[in-house]
């Protein structure tokens, strides 16, 4: 993440009725029958960033098996896979490049400059195009997944740092840290489609597959903002209750839902916990331990597993979403930090 600092802006007063209750206890979870998790209706591959050890690791879900790791530029960060599982492309914030992987031979392909400390990257629902979000440069590049090079790029609000793409509106919805707001730009025209507000500092958001709404960590709110994409801002928020002697910026990082659109999980630095939310009610369903640091979270496309990046301990927990259970903890690079769950490439021979 960008060490760049930005004021909260006075607006934030905005929110009070939405954030009053963020400091609250947190609300008592739901018990949960003891269950044990069914495999995956199929395998899925996670690939983690070491922004410590610079490289991408590989893990085969849910078994846990590693897959090795691939050389990358200096403090990788960001990471996407194409649809087919072919393809694992990494930002680099200390060298200011894109490295795209072979994810069937595990090996580094291409080298692409980009902007000035890229942090994030998301693919375009066809995957013929990765989105790029650069920091320091308040810009995105636009790199054609066909010939590896850049096509655009594109000035968009100050110090962009997440973007996701939506396939139904045809959307990237990228956030501003310093507007205080998030951005939705047309994925064929590249125009911006609107500017949405959020008051405060935006850290990591999850879109529901209308694109209508998106759940957004915030620094300084242990929870998340439910924010109204269609131009009107918050309109609610979870609030789990704020860690005692919380260092900034660790509260709630990651966030994630699950692809029926039910389950919100959520990453709370401080507390090393992934919390399970409804969705809908805005109920916490429950609160699990995992390693220390958690960082990013992903859902397999099946919606049974999680996997979770643990900067602190250099690895990835396995999580059995209906259990809620840690089903295994892998070892992977230094300082992991985002990750992405997806297909696997097919290996040589027909393997996976």
């Amino acid at each position: 993440m960008s060490t760049q600092r930005h004021a909260i802006p006075r607006s934030l007063v905005a929110l009070a009725s939405i954030l009053t209750a963020a400091c609250a206890g947190a609300p008592a979870p739901r018990p949960v029958p003891a269950a044990v998790e069914a495999p995956a209706s199929e395998p899925a591959c996670a690939y983690v960033t070491s922004w410590g050890g610079e490289d991408v690791c590989g893990v085969h879900v849910p078994d846990g098996r590693p897959l090795g790791c691939v050389r990358t530029g200096k403090k990788p960060h960001g990471v996407a896979l194409s649809p087919d599982g072919s393809r694992v492309y990494v930002s680099n914030e200390g060298s200011d490049t894109l490295t795209v992987v072979d994810a069937a031979s595990l090996r580094a392909i291409a080298e692409i400059p980009v902007g000035h400390v890229p942090n994030q990257v998301a693919l375009s629902p066809a995957g013929d195009r990765l989105w790029v979000t650069n920091n320091a440069d308040s810009t995105v590049t636009v790199i054609d997944t066909a010939i590896n090079a850049v096509a655009r790029t594109l000035p968009v609000g100050r110090a962009p740092h997440i973007i996701v793409t939506n396939a139904a509106r045809n959307v990237a919805v990228i956030t501003s840290e310093g507007d205080g707001a998030l951005d939705l730009l047309d994925l064929s025209t590249f125009e911006r489609v609107s500017h949405v507000p959020v008051y405060g500092f935006p850290r990591v958001l999850a879109t529901t597959r209308s694109g209508e709404t998106a759940f957004l960590t915030i620094r300084w709110l242990n929870g998340a903002l439910v924010v109204d994409l269609r131009g009107r801002g918050p309109k609610d928020r979870v609030a789990l209750g704020e860690p005692r002697f919380a260092p900034e910026g660790k509260d709630a990082h990651g966030i994630a839902l699950t692809p029926d659109g039910r389950v919100v999980l959520l990453t709370t630095q401080m507390t090393d916990q992934l919390t399970f939310i409804d969705a809908t009610t805005l109920a916490v369903i429950d609160q699990i331990r995992v390693g220390r640091n958690p960082n990013w979270v992903d859902v397999t496309p099946d919606g049974r597993i999680a996997v979770v990046s643990t900067t602190g301990d250099d690895s990835v927990s396995i999580v059995g979403v209906s259990s809620r259970k840690v089903l295994s903890t892998v070892r992977v690079g230094r300082q992991p930090k985002r990750l992405v769950v997806g297909r696997c490439a097919a290996r040589p021979g027909g393997g996976r």
